[in-house]
C-alpha cells in the first residue's frame, strides 16, 4: 500500500489580497505561518517517508514546516506547480472578471475548457500533475508520501484520482489553505480516498 497525503500550501499574499498568483512566487502571510504550524502538528505523528513540493515559496515553506517533525528527503517537482495563468498573473480577480468576462466565467464554472490567456490550459495542468503522481507511485511504492501543491493543481490531481475526465473537473472542489487529501493505493494503484479537503485543524485560525 502506498499512501499519498496531499497538502495545499499555506495562505500567501495572493490568497489574502485576492490576486491571481499562478506561478508568481508570493510571500506567505502571518496567517499562513500559523497554518503551517497547525498542519505540521497534525502530521507530526504520521510516518512520512518523503516529501514532494513545488519550487514556489508558499509550497516549499509549508513542506519545510511539515518536515521539522520528520527530517526526511524533500524533492522538488515543478510538475506539481500551480497553473501558469499568463496575462492574469499578479492581477486582482475583480479586474480580471471585468476585462475577461468569458474566460473568467469558464475559470469559475467550466474550467475543463479553460485556457489562461498567454498561459496554460486546465488540460495541460491535468496532464502534468497526473504524470507527476504516476511517477511518485512508481518510485515511492509502499511508502507514505506527503505532496505539497496548489489549489488548481490539487483539483486536477483529485479529478484524475476519482476517475473523472477533465470535462468533469468542476465536480471537484478546491480546499482551503493547508487542507488535506489523503489517498491510499493498493498494489495495482487502485485508489481509496480517506480524507477529502480536510481542514478542521485550521478552522480557528483567522
Amino acid at each position: 500500500m502506498t499512501k499519498i497525503i496531499i497538502v495545499r500550501h499555506c495562505q500567501a499574499e495572493g490568497n489574502l489580497k485576492r490576486f491571481f498568483q499562478g506561478s508568481i512566487d508570493s510571500d506567505i502571510t502571518e496567517t499562513g505561518r500559523a497554518q503551517i504550524a497547525a498542519v505540521s502538528e497534525l502530521l507530526a505523528a504520521e510516518p512520512i517517508d518523503i516529501i514532494y513540493t513545488t519550487p514556489l515559496k508558499r509550497a516549499k515553506l509549508t513542506a519545510g514546516g511539515i518536515n521539522l517533525y520528520h527530517e526526511v528527503p524533500v524533492k522538488i517537482d515543478p510538475r506539481l506547480s500551480e497553473i501558469d495563468a499568463g496575462e492574469w498573473e499578479g492581477r486582482f480577480l475583480t479586474d480580471i472578471e471585468k476585462e475577461y468576462p468569458e474566460q473568467f466565467y469558464n475559470w469559475r464554472n467550466n474550467s475543463g475548457i479553460f485556457h489562461a490567456p498567454g498561459g496554460e490550459s486546465m488540460l495541460q495542468v491535468y496532464e502534468r500533475t497526473g504524470a507527476a503522481i504516476s511517477d511518485i507511485l512508481k518510485n515511492e511504492k509502499g511508502k507514505t508520501v506527503c505532496v505539497v501543491s496548489h489549489g488548481c493543481a490539487i483539483k486536477t490531481i483529485m479529478c484524475r484520482i476519482q476517475g473523472l475526465d477533465i470535462s468533469e473537473i468542476d465536480k471537484v472542489p478546491i480546499g482551503t489553505n493547508v487542507s488535506l487529501n489523503v489517498i491510499v493505493f493498493d498494489d495495482d494503484n487502485k485508489p481509496e480516498i480517506l480524507m477529502n479537503n480536510y481542514s478542521d485543524h485550521v478552522m480557528s485560525i483567522k
